[in-house]
């Protein structure tokens, strides 16, 4: 049951990223269909059940290549996914981890997600946790892009008495490629969603 709801939660996630472009205000947007995501993995390398589960994780990441890649630098990540565990005292102790996932726009970084698992195997632990990413990424990335872009915006127009780029992403509802606060707070602003 849990890799049948692990195989349908990528069918989805490849279905909404196929539809997204993601880029900010000085690149051209990042075409989904065109290039895979990519994860940045962070644990804790002193506990070896993290290490255990992340490495299942990455290789559970990696059967998808298409569509994800495993990123080896934060700075060109476009998500950040850090799953660490409780240390085990004997063989006999379940695996329990938790995970956090936040997108890694150009102003900062975004959470997208969060939970705690616990599961008899490691096998079990790192599949339910690539579930848990990929769930987290199809019902929040819009939303979370679009709030990444709003507060890097806001941050260019607040510390400058000039224009700032807008977003690709919000370039549309702006209409227009630079605007200064004046235009912005005339329009209202934008609301995160």
């Amino acid at each position: 049951m849990k890799k049948l709801k692990y195989g349908a939660i990528i069918i989805l996630l490849g279905g909404v990223l196929r539809s997204q472009s993601v880029g900010s205000a000085d690149k051209p947007p990042r075409d989904f269909r065109k290039e895979p995501l990519k994860i940045y993995t962070v644990t804790n390398t002193s506990d070896l059940t993290s290490v255990e589960v992340m490495k299942l994780i990455r290789q559970k990441l990696g059967a998808y290549e298409k569509l994800l890649q495993i990123s080896a630098d934060g700075p060109s990540a476009d998500f950040v996914f850090q799953a660490d565990c409780m240390s085990r005292n004997s063989q006999s102790d379940a695996y329990a981890c938790f995970y956090t996932l936040h997108y890694a726009g150009t102003g900062g970084k975004t959470f997208m997600g969060g939970g705690i698992n616990a599961a008899k195997t490691a096998d079990e632990t790192a599949l339910a946790l690539v579930s848990s990413l990929a769930q987290d990424i199809v019902e929040n990335a819009n939303n979370a892009m679009r709030t990444n872009a709003i507060e890097s915006l806001e941050a260019c127009l607040f510390l400058t008495q000039s224009s700032c780029a807008v977003p690709n992403l919000l370039a549309l509802e702006l209409k227009t490629k630079t605007i200064n606060l004046s235009q912005y707070v005339q329009r209202g602003g934008l609301k995160k969603k």
